[in-house]
């Protein structure tokens, strides 16, 4: 496996053995197209179980079933297994399709580490204990695509039904405050629908709990008109003022990347007090209640509403340690972000590719002035794939 020498019998679905040459994956570019279709159903906004239902209902062959028919040769497990339904996809087959970095061109070896020989005992191995090539086939998904359908798994969208209907901003709007998703909210099945202000975001911790966050409420109609105007202008400044775009790009970067860190730092070191002071203040309950100072009724409502908050802390904990450590990792890629807005023309309408291809998430604050009317004003950070929050400079006029 150091050596770069494939050690399993089996082959990722989308390629073949070449069989002049068992280490060498050739592209089949019947089951590739299938590859293909599955994650770009992912940039459009669909689940691994919508994706598995489309599949199925195509009649589209499983891995196992494509494989026992074309290349019979190498199967073996389908053989001793059987296939009750060659047409049933499951969403475990889809997302272990979306999973693989072969597609990318590389080859992953040492994905499991045996624990005891004697029990043949094995473990999934961590991502530092990967042993990865690069470039060592051609690949079916490129890079960027292969990072925006992992980004956008990371999204749980329900299957829509009263009260938790799926939209496409689903999992791009984040809270300033507390690093959590902004969730969907609209009106119930019996209530007349004729306020677009029914249909908006608000921070999930709001809305799940009241107290741990404030409502950072904003309107579907307020982001989709932010997210088109921004596109459109980057879109055309990048287009139109190409080298004016690349040095704007330059001079921005550090900075925007500078003070995003010193912001998330700030947060974290908030969070973090809170947290240790919660641990203390837990301690000293359970101390008072072993003594009997404290009587059970109380002690398991004071004891339930820190839990619950230290719970809460320790997920916003994780988001800002998360955005930290990558801080140093993020780079300004002007290269991909033009080669990715060739993609379009003429934009008047978001579409769900277009949204999850263009924008990494956007940040809402919470609004001043007042809930409603000409008074009230409310911060939204829009940040770019591969280059930020870029914004496109302004004229005086």
């Amino acid at each position: 496996m150091e050596e770069g020498k494939r050690v399993s019998p089996s082959v990722p679905y989308g390629y073949y053995r070449n069989p002049k040459n068992k280490q060498e994956l050739l592209v089949d570019k019947e089951s590739a197209k299938v590859v293909k279709r599955i994650y770009r159903l992912v940039i459009e906004g669909y689940g691994v179980t919508q994706i598995a239902d489309i599949l199925t209902k195509d009649k589209v062959l499983i891995p196992s079933a494509y494989a026992e028919i074309h290349y019979p040769e190498n199967n073996h497990s389908s053989k001793k297994r059987g296939i009750d339904d060659p047409y049933f996809w499951t969403p475990t087959t889809v997302g272990y399709i979306l999973e693989k970095r072969e597609y990318m061109g590389h080859t992953v070896l040492g994905k499991t580490i045996c624990l005891d020989y004697k029990t043949k005992k094995r473990r999934k191995a961590k991502e530092d204990e990967l042993i990865i090539f690069k470039n060592t086939h051609e690949a079916i998904i490129d890079e960027e695509t292969w990072n925006n359908a992992q980004r956008l798994r990371k999204t749980v969208r329900r299957s829509p039904k009263y009260g938790t209907t799926s939209h496409p901003f689903t999992g791009l709007l984040i809270c300033s405050d507390c690093g959590g998703k902004l969730s969907y909210r609209e009106p119930a099945e019996h209530k007349e629908k004729k306020y677009d202000c029914d249909y908006c975001f608000v921070c999930q911790h709001y809305r799940h709990r009241k107290g741990t966050c404030s409502m950072h409420y904003i309107k579907v109609k307020t982001v989709n008109e932010i997210l088109l105007k921004s596109i459109k202008e980057i879109t055309n400044f990048a287009k139109e003022e190409k080298q004016e775009f690349l040095k704007v790009m330059n001079k921005l970067s550090d900075e925007k990347r500078e003070e995003k860190y010193q912001e998330d730092t700030t947060k974290l070191e908030k969070l973090s007090s809170r947290n240790a002071e919660l641990t203390t203040l837990i301690t000293k309950l359970y101390e008072d209640h072993a003594l009997g100072k404290i009587p059970v009724k109380h002690f398991d409502r004071l004891f339930n509403t820190y839990d619950t908050e230290q719970q809460d802390l320790e997920k916003q904990i994780q988001y800002f340690e998360q955005e930290i450590e990558s801080y140093h990792q993020r780079k300004v890629d002007t290269d991909k972000f033009l080669k990715m807005i060739e993609k379009y023309t003429n934009i008047e309408k978001l579409t769900v590719p277009m949204i999850n291809e263009y924008i990494e998430k956007v940040v809402v604050h919470e609004s001043t002035g007042g809930r409603k009317g000409k008074y009230r004003k409310q911060q939204v950070d829009v940040y770019f794939n591969f280059i930020g929050n870029c914004q496109v400079p302004q004229s005086e006029e």
